[in-house]
């Protein structure tokens, strides 16, 4: 591709390059630059692309935010390199994101569930989807691949590339605040933008609540999206709200005990799950679905909002929400003769607290709850996520959860902080530990086993080391 459409869009400062000069690939690590590739000098906590210019030893074309000392390199100097490099990637790709609707889910906690409720109403709606997040990133249901919740710009438009280019006509992506942070969504405009809540996390990077709310708020603005869905139940939907409305950017809000245009009456939850009435601006859609748990009728709320938005009629939603499905480890139920047990990804103190909160409304007997909280990551949350468990379960076993390079007991010591309640045990072996909770359930019983949901490993002193929750509970749990 020509550097001049590559370029396109991009506010170039200086330049020493011809505009027809030819592209083959656009690069970020410096030893996989070949011949005839742009390399996008990026500045970073861990490194500067620029320290690495002259180490590449073929013709390329730098673009950089620091003009370069050598002469001899060709550059195309840029403000901000970062925002270069998106913007590079959706030309590089023809820009898919222009041809597709867009529907942005951010937010703290039910991401993953909301995108993957609202890919499963769209789908049976008949609009073929494609969905990218935490669990994956799929085109019309097939899985294609996986790998960080928002995607490296060239990976995001490639993948918005391929689902345009096989018919997709919505893409449904999880936002994080990262993403937002890291600018890797360049000009890529969202048609609708749900945000679900906002509640502490990654303080470790974003160093307070407020720094991190505010990360994520300031995607919500024209720039970035066309229409906003938004939790009024949540404090800082509610002051987002009165932002937007100030700005005279529209949206649509949602909740249970505040005014909102979307909201629910007479909720229900049984041993089959959640039924509640939906009002739609003013639409009445009556739901009944096999999911449980408060916060998953905040995450249909906002499936609704959003469908309604794109024109699907309130009986198609009504049978469309009894055919959604549970995301493997969100809320993911399984049963033994004793009881039941539930494997989820709440890694927060919020996501703990809703987790447990619904697990004791099904549970006959003991709670029993298994958790730990990942190392190099907020440790504010740990004694917090301790107090947590301590208010909902009858028995707390403390385990590992990514410690990373941190001593696990280190980690275990902070969450103990927390902890309350007698009935406690803390050991550092995952497999242990579950195994553990599985033989000490007693009938009537519910074992909660949180943090990991459907992860795949456990990442040990920079190893990824091959372990899932659902295959330690069906090796030790004796499920029927």
């Amino acid at each position: 591709m020509e550097l001049e459409r590559l370029l396109k869009g991009l506010n170039v400062l200086e330049s020493n390059v011809e505009n027809n000069c030819e592209i083959h690939e656009i690069r970020i690590n410096s030893k996989e630059v070949k011949e005839g590739d742009i390399f996008v000098c990026m500045e970073g906590e861990n490194g500067d692309g620029n320290d690495y210019l002259d180490s590449v030893s073929v013709p390329f074309v730098a673009v950089t935010a620091k003009k370069p000392q050598n002469p001899d390199i060709k550059y195309v100097l840029v403000d901000n390199a970062r925002l270069a490099y998106a913007k590079l990637c959706e030309n590089f790709f023809m820009n898919p994101s222009n041809y597709l609707k867009i529907i942005a889910v951010v937010g703290t906690n039910g991401k993953t569930s909301t995108a993957h409720y609202l890919s499963s109403v769209l789908t049976f709606a008949g609009i073929k989807c494609g969905l990218i997040g935490t669990e994956g990133h799929y085109i019309d249901g097939e899985k294609v691949g996986q790998s960080l919740t928002t995607p490296d710009p060239y990976e995001l438009n490639s993948l918005l590339f391929r689902m345009r280019a096989k018919g997709c006509g919505v893409v449904i992506s999880e936002v994080s605040a990262h993403a937002i942070y890291l600018e890797k969504l360049g000009d890529i405009k969202a048609d609708l933008a749900i945000l679900t809540n906002i509640t502490q996390d990654h303080l470790d990077y974003f160093k307070d609540f407020a720094n991190y709310c505010g990360v994520k708020m300031s995607y919500f603005t024209k720039e970035h999206i066309r229409k906003a869905i938004i939790n009024v139940d949540d404090e800082s939907g509610r002051i987002l709200l009165r932002r937007l409305e100030e700005e005279n950017l529209p949206a649509v809000s949602y909740g249970l005990y505040n005014p909102a245009d979307c909201f629910a009456v007479n909720v229900r939850e049984d041993t089959v799950g959640i039924s509640f009435v939906a009002n739609l601006n003013d639409e009445i859609v009556d739901c009944k679905s096999r999911l449980f748990g408060e916060f998953n009728v905040y995450n249909l709320l906002a499936v609704l909002a959003a469908a309604y938005e794109l024109g699907i009629d309130g009986e198609t939603l009504s049978r469309a929400v009894r055919k959604i499905k549970t995301v493997k480890g969100r809320f993911s139920v399984l049963r033994n003769d004793k009881g039941t047990i539930i494997i989820d990804f709440a890694h927060t103190p919020d996501g703990l607290k809703q987790l447990l909160s619904t697990a004791r409304t099904l549970t006959k007997s003991r709670l029993i709850t298994v958790f730990g909280c990942g190392g190099e990551r907020d440790s504010q949350k740990r004694k917090l996520m301790g107090e947590v468990a301590s208010v909902y379960s009858d028995s707390i076993i403390i385990t590992s959860d990514n410690p990373r390079g941190e001593n696990p007991q280190d980690i275990i010591r902070d969450i103990e902080a927390g902890v309350n309640i007698k009935d406690t045990k803390s050991i550092v072996d995952r497999i242990e530990a579950v195994r553990f909770a599985l033989s000490e359930m007693e009938e009537g019983d519910t074992l909660v086993i949180a943090g990991k949901g459907n992860e795949g490993y456990l990442e040990i002193r920079g190893r990824k080391i091959p372990y899932n929750d659902f295959d330690v509970v069906e090796r030790y749990g004796q499920l029927r």
